[in-house]
């Protein structure tokens, strides 16, 4: 007996050898009559998949030109050539630098990348822009806040000497220990005058009235610096005898004695340190351990005070003392100075001596340190249309390509307002504006603080300007030098003279 598989099996032979015969003429064909169609309908279905995704992916690589180009104000560069354009009233003006392009079109968005055959057709302009402004500019996350350092370097000259360089590290100082309190580093600039490079600051040595040899001194070997590390480095106080007035003149009687004008005394308690003094006209004075020692090495002291005679301390009792004690407010040793001689360092072999300058509020952190030659290099100051150079300028500049400092000068502790961009060159460039500062992409960044001194040994380059920039690029002026580069000037010839620079 048949099963129900059986029948619908026999079935469908019998429809297929009837459709056969009706579609092929041939009931005992071998292929069914939509085998072929069903094969080419396939074929092509994958065929056609394939040229889709291939017409994609070239479209990907190789994207139609956009018109987004076309809007006005855009910033605009060739792909062939590089040549950068700002698009405006239908006319492509040629940009001299990336600088002045972002200051006209006010930071809009990034460069656009045009193939020249869609620009081909498009009128030209003429030139806008301010010459000598940067070409490649920092971007924002690439604003340090880093330390600099300023350092006595040295080079061999064309006659085989040795000569005194700077080298400046923008926002590239090495982390070696500052010298303490108790350390100092003699050292000579090229007017001779010696100083005590000390907690930060220059101390000039009064070498007239024996200072080098009362501090203790005389025979160290101080370090060849040169004029722009002098500048950088702030000057604080001469290391000088206090003046005396009346000097020589009859004082009272002290320890049995009738005491002149000038001398000094001590008071020596048992487990103290001895306590210094000075009698002045109105009486004593109390003295640090520096200040009685630059007066006792003075040679007014011994040719006045004594007579002639070696200047020596007398010992005088504690209520001695209080009895004769000056009224308070009278004239005494300059402020900043040390209280004791500080110990004189000797320079490191592989080492030179560097001021390092750390931006932390609203005053920098001024530190000096021995650091390894290595950590000391840079490339000479930038030379070009529309810069100038440092004053005084540096030998060479180090700084790190890619990163930039957006600067505030301090001079005498206060902001002037003034802003500079310091670039990956090693050069400044005031901005014009704040609205300047938005157009290159910086609003909202916060400027770091550092000394006026150390900004102005940089080169300086042309303000930028957004409406400057805006205009034909051969009509506007040269970098202005530094406006304190006049006072650096007149400073720099107090130092040579041996006085103590404003």
């Amino acid at each position: 007996m048949q099963s129900r598989r059986d029948q619908v099996q026999a079935y469908t032979f019998v429809v297929g050898r009837l459709t056969t015969g009706m579609l092929a003429a041939d009931p005992d064909a071998l292929d069914p009559p939509m085998s072929r169609t069903r094969r080419g309908a396939t074929t092509g279905l994958i065929i056609g998949v394939l040229l889709c995704v291939g017409f994609l992916i070239f479209g990907m690589i190789s994207p139609g030109e956009s018109t987004a180009w076309r809007k006005p104000g855009t910033l605009i560069m060739e792909k062939e050539t590089g040549a950068r354009y700002v698009f405006g009233g239908g006319v492509l003006r040629p940009v001299v630098n990336y600088a002045s392009g972002k200051l006209v079109t006010g930071g809009q968005g990034e460069m656009l990348s045009v193939g020249r055959a869609s620009l081909a057709d498009v009128p030209r302009g003429a030139p806008i822009g301010i010459p000598g402004a940067p070409d490649s500019l920092p971007d924002a996350a690439g604003l340090s806040d880093h330390a600099w350092q300023v350092c006595a370097t040295s080079r061999t000259a064309a006659d085989g000497s040795t000569e005194s360089t700077t080298t400046v590290g923008v926002a590239a100082a090495a982390t070696t220990p500052a010298l303490r309190s108790d350390q100092a580093l003699p050292a000579t600039g090229p007017d001779g005058v010696t100083y005590l490079l000390w907690q930060g600051k220059r101390l000039r040595l009064d070498s007239a009235h024996g200072a080098l040899q009362s501090l203790g001194y005389g025979t160290a070997d101080p370090v060849r610096v040169g004029s722009a590390f002098l500048a950088a480095v702030p000057a604080g106080p001469d290391l000088a005898p206090q003046e005396v007035e009346g000097r020589g003149e009859t004082g009272p009687q002290l320890a049995g004695e009738k005491r002149r004008v000038g001398q000094l005394f001590d008071v020596r308690t048992p487990g103290s340190p001895d306590q210094h003094y000075l009698l002045g006209r109105d009486g004593l004075h109390p003295l640090t351990v520096t200040g009685a020692q630059l007066l006792h090495g003075d040679p007014r002291t011994a040719k006045d005070a004594y007579g002639g005679k070696e200047a020596a301390a007398t010992v005088l009792g504690p209520d001695e003392v209080r009895a004769h004690l000056a009224p308070k407010g009278g004239a005494g040793p300059a402020a900043g100075l040390p209280a004791a001689p500080p110990k004189a360092v000797t320079r490191q072999a592989g080492t030179v001596p560097c001021l390092r300058v750390t931006p932390q509020g609203g005053t920098p952190d001024q530190q000096l340190t021995q650091v390894p030659v290595r950590y000391a290099v840079g490339q000479p100051a930038a030379e070009r249309d529309g810069v100038t150079a440092g004053c005084p300028a540096p030998e060479l500049i180090g700084a790190r390509p890619g990163f930039g400092v957006l600067a505030e000068p301090l001079p005498s502790g206060a902001g002037s307002g003034t802003l500079y961009l310091v670039t990956g060159e090693g050069v400044k460039y005031p901005l014009a504006s704040a609205d300047a500062a938005k157009r290159l992409s910086y609003d909202g960044v916060k400027p770091v603080r550092l000394p006026s001194a150390l900004l102005r040994l940089l080169p300086t380059g042309p303000a930028l300007d957004p409406a400057r920039a805006a205009r034909p690029a051969d009509a506007g002026p040269a970098a202005k030098p530094d406006p304190g580069c006049a006072n650096a000037a007149a400073a720099g010839k107090g130092v040579q003279k041996g006085g103590t620079p404003g």
